[in-house]
């Protein structure tokens, strides 16, 4: 989900019965999903908005409900279409979503990786046609962005359609409503995948906790490097020892503007 969400959601509770929007009509309906069960309570001031959605639980697709549909929210222009993908997941995933043949687009992503990590690629936002057929990148990114998440399967609260808004000044004007084929076909040509890393013994704690537990999955192996290329932001950890910091890889979506 993401920055805006809730600017959006008030935007809509607010305007009520006075937006109308493609594929839904006039919103007459605002609702939250709820946490841990199908179906969504409704919302129907800022204060609801603010105390009912979450952008913590990766479960969900649908971020809000509008008119009884699930609906995942999405920045205009720049944004990341999912977060954090990991290896040990996508053999499983590769195989839920019958792509011909799961082992070898693994093994594709795996010699990505390794040459990002020994410095022989030019920039570390891949095109997805390096590594995929359109047919399965879209199959994927639907289930990504509208179905589920490799680590929970499918979702209790799947998404139908996609609303994309700027990050300020949000207006009937500047709302769109997409089908997830809409969207694709709009915009598959700004869809990356990002190759993204962290470190084991870097100083942020969340960060260095991250990368500890995807270090720990025999799983995750390949894309889990002793030699440090980089270096994190907030640098090294104080007392850490140098010989056990690691480089660790995860993927994201990323749709440039």
């Amino acid at each position: 989900m993401p920055g805006n969400e809730k600017e959006i959601a008030k935007y809509l509770v607010k305007n009520k019965s006075k937006v109308s929007l493609r594929h839904l009509g006039i919103v007459t309906s605002i609702g939250a999903p709820n946490p841990s069960i199908a179906g969504f309570r409704e919302i129907n001031s800022a204060s609801d908005v603010d105390k009912y959605l979450s952008s913590e639980d990766s479960r969900k697709k649908a971020d809000i409900y509008i008119n009884g549909e699930g609906v995942s929210l999405k920045q205009a222009g720049a944004t990341f279409s999912y977060n954090r993908m990991q290896r040990a997941n996508l053999l499983e995933v590769f195989t839920l979503l019958k792509f011909a043949n799961p082992e070898a687009a693994l093994a594709r992503i795996d010699l990505e990786v390794r040459m990002f990590h020994d410095n022989k690629l030019d920039r570390r936002n891949r095109p997805w046609r390096d590594l995929f057929s359109e047919s399965e990148f879209k199959s994927l990114s639907k289930f990504l962005m509208m179905d589920g998440a490799p680590n929970v399967g499918f979702s209790l609260h799947p998404a139908k359609f996609i609303l994309e808004a700027p990050v300020c000044g949000i207006s009937q004007e500047n709302l769109d409503i997409f089908t997830f084929e809409e969207y694709f076909n709009k915009y598959c040509d700004n869809f990356k995948i990002a190759i993204r890393r962290q470190w084991v013994g870097q100083a942020s704690k969340s960060e260095h906790g991250r990368a500890v537990g995807l270090a720990g999955k025999p799983e995750n192996a390949p894309w889990v490097f002793s030699t440090v290329v980089g270096k994190p932001r907030t640098g090294w950890r104080p007392g850490f020892s140098v010989a056990n910091r690691k480089t660790v890889y995860f993927l994201m979506i990323e749709k440039e503007s």
